[in-house]
């Protein structure tokens, strides 16, 4: 009954301050960076929507761990509590705006240092080496290091669709009860339910329709309290594989470390965002499916993610204790993800990228409280470019907004502001 009742405390806790954030979105957000990231290069919602649902995660999380205090480890407590420095980062750019890539991924590894030098732990081994990193502490910082942080800046970059990272952190949050369990790890159990909770409550608000968005602040945070309870379940137990924990963290971290490579090869930079992620080929097969792109498209789209971020976590769990087997099978899934990213790529480019869509609606063009999208807003092609155009003005306003970007990267092509509507997609078309 106890538990039933702290845990039912948790997931209250996030349903309710994301209700709040809904029903008061200027509470902590300015109207203006809400209708600003409208026009942002990676950008899949059409309205201006709070991004601050990481609250409530963290807060309900926070408030669990108190019930449990007694029962949670020393090194546990202190190495989520090191987590605040990218959790503040994160959620000071969800507000301000004005906290850059390059800093909060410093704060990352901040929290990241921080953690190692309150907790004292560090990865000693990926289950493959009986120990041979402890003999080298430079190499056992490093690999720790990039354990954290990266764990954090991967889980925000793929933040790109409705329910996708909640989704992800909700079943990577049972694997680790499941591995848990067989070594004992009460506390961790404990840490990884509520953080399950927590995000259940964001989760129900967040999918289908978008009403709330994670944020940085919620990224980084649960992205840093995943790495460390990885972390602290290999320091304590010589029996769990690096290896398969790794499987447990396999989706953000690959398509992260996938979009540094192809970032790389085009010679753009590499804390620059663009619409070539996983998740946004997920949304254009959707579409492609569908014959016209939808309203849907966006959470059908995390649905049809979910085998390729959930069946590495069951192998990992499955192998929680054999590292050949967990390596080996590390190694099947990344090459899979390449495979299947490529394939995607060159077969969606070729058919849905090249095609022309004359004013082709994007399903925008309705009224909503605070946002109104022209019915001229679609897909465009300009040459050999896909342009994604949106024409929208706030409620009361009598000026029009022109965004054209393209569709394929991160370039954006046109904007300016106009007295109507027929206006702009006027001056798209002569630009264009």
């Amino acid at each position: 009954m106890y538990e039933l009742l702290v845990f039912g405390t948790a997931f209250i806790i996030s349903l309710a301050s994301s209700m709040l954030f809904i029903a008061r979105p200027n509470l902590l957000m300015s109207h203006e960076h809400m209708l600003r990231d409208l026009s942002a290069r990676q950008s899949q919602h059409t309205r201006p929507t709070p991004r601050v649902g990481g609250i409530g995660i963290i807060l309900g999380l926070c408030v669990g761990c108190v019930f449990y205090y007694n029962e949670l480890g020393r090194d546990l407590l202190l190495a989520l509590a090191s987590g605040a420095v990218v959790f503040w980062a994160g959620l000071h750019e969800d507000i301000f705006r004005n906290v850059s890539p390059r800093n909060r991924l410093f704060a990352a590894f901040l929290s990241a240092a921080l953690a190692i030098g309150v907790t004292g732990s560090l990865v000693p081994d990926l289950g493959l080496t009986e120990g041979a990193l402890l003999k080298w502490i430079v190499p056992a910082i490093v690999i720790t290091l990039l354990w954290s942080a990266g764990t954090c800046h991967a889980l925000n970059l793929v933040d790109g669709l409705n329910g996708l990272s909640a989704l992800y952190s909700l079943t990577a949050s049972i694997g680790f009860i499941a591995i848990a369990g067989q070594t004992g790890d009460t506390d961790i159990q404990i840490v990884a339910g509520l953080l399950l909770v927590s995000v259940l409550g964001f989760f129900l608000l967040n999918w289908p329709l978008g009403r709330i968005f994670l944020g940085d602040a919620g990224a980084y945070g649960i992205g840093h309290i995943l790495a460390w309870l990885g972390i602290i379940l290999v320091v304590r137990n010589p029996s769990v594989a690096g290896m398969a924990i790794l499987l447990l963290l396999f989706w953000p971290v690959c398509d992260t470390l996938l979009s540094i490579l192809r970032r790389r090869a085009t010679r753009r930079a590499t804390g620059q965002p663009d619409r070539l992620h996983f998740h946004h080929i997920a949304v254009r097969t959707v579409a492609m499916a569908a014959g016209r792109r939808g309203r849907f498209d966006n959470p059908i789209a995390t649905l049809f993610l979910v085998p390729f971020f959930s069946v590495p976590i069951g192998v990992g769990v499955l192998l929680w204790d054999q590292p050949i087997m967990a390596t080996f099978a590390l190694a099947c899934f990344i090459l899979l993800f390449m495979a299947t990213y490529i394939f995607a790529v060159k077969y969606f480019a070729s058919r849905q990228f090249r095609r022309v869509r004359r004013l082709a609606p994007a399903l925008l063009n309705r009224k909503r409280s605070n946002f109104q999208v022209s019915p001229l807003s679609g897909t465009y092609r300009r040459e050999t470019e896909v342009l994604d155009v949106r024409i929208f003005r706030e409620a009361g306003k009598s000026y029009w907004t022109l965004q054209a970007s393209a569709a394929d990267n991160e370039n954006v092509a046109y904007e300016g502001t106009f007295r109507t509507d027929v206006e702009a997609h006027d001056q798209l078309l002569k630009k264009a």
